[in-house]
């Protein structure tokens, strides 16, 4: 599956099937976030997959959307490590989001081109989520992504470009006319 059609095919998926996910297509989607680009190369991303039930239970109530994480055959918890992040957006915004951002979209699209559907939490209470992983200080949850099998065929969620805006609604060209 080529890039666009990924991003086309691309839901949030709201329901998965309980078949495990077979290790090497975790591989896959894993070794995609790893290659995502970042500022300075400074790759500030770290990944725990969770599949056991009782962790995923636990990791669960650290969210509203915790029945999600419960259910998926596997949880992968996208981190920012704080020592490798010290580039600034506009010298005041910490870039980091964005990097650990830009590394979940491809793991995102890396699972559609495998078949699987995911989710990209990030209503999350982060001492809950450090306490079940037993996170070190200095390293921040950022994205907590349920991943399987979709139950339904588009994942339970509305079909690719339902409610997007138009073009002429979001871009622009030389100066910003809204």
């Amino acid at each position: 599956m080529d890039v666009i059609e990924a991003i086309r095919s691309f839901r949030s998926c709201q329901q998965y099937h309980s078949r495990p996910v077979p290790p090497e297509k975790l591989k896959s989607v894993l070794a995609a976030a790893r290659l995502a680009p970042s500022q300075h190369n400074l790759q500030p991303w770290r990944f725990v997959v969770v599949q056991d039930d009782e962790r995923k239970r636990l990791l669960a109530q650290a969210s509203p959307r915790g029945k999600l994480m419960a259910e998926a055959p596997a949880v992968i918890v996208a981190f920012a490590v704080e020592e490798d992040i010290p580039v600034t957006i506009g010298g005041y915004i910490s870039a980091y989001p964005l990097d650990v951002a830009r590394a979940v979209d491809h793991l995102q699209l890396a699972a559609v081109a495998e078949g699987l559907g995911t989710n990209w939490i990030i209503e999350f209470n982060e001492e809950k989520v450090r306490t079940v992983l037993h996170v070190p200080e200095g390293i921040h949850p950022i994205a907590v992504i349920p991943i399987g099998y979709p139950a339904e065929a588009n994942g339970g969620a509305k079909p690719p470009g339902e409610g997007r805006k138009s073009p002429d609604e979001i871009i622009a060209y030389n100066e910003y006319p809204w």
